[in-house]
């Protein structure tokens, strides 16, 4: 599933998922490092990784 990183807050990050456009919080040690708004991600398995 792919979505875009809209907001940082703190430890806490807001993706929105293309395929539902639902917006959903993820704490920031389960993304890739160096995550930035706007950038693109696929949540596979149960991981974050950046494509």
């Amino acid at each position: 599933m792919l979505c875009t990183v809209t907001d940082i807050r703190g430890d806490y990050a807001y993706v929105k998922y293309d395929t539902t456009g639902v917006v959903s919080e993820v704490a920031i040690a389960l993304l890739p490092l160096g995550i930035d708004i706007g950038d693109r991600l696929k949540f596979e398995d149960y991981a974050f990784t950046k494509i």
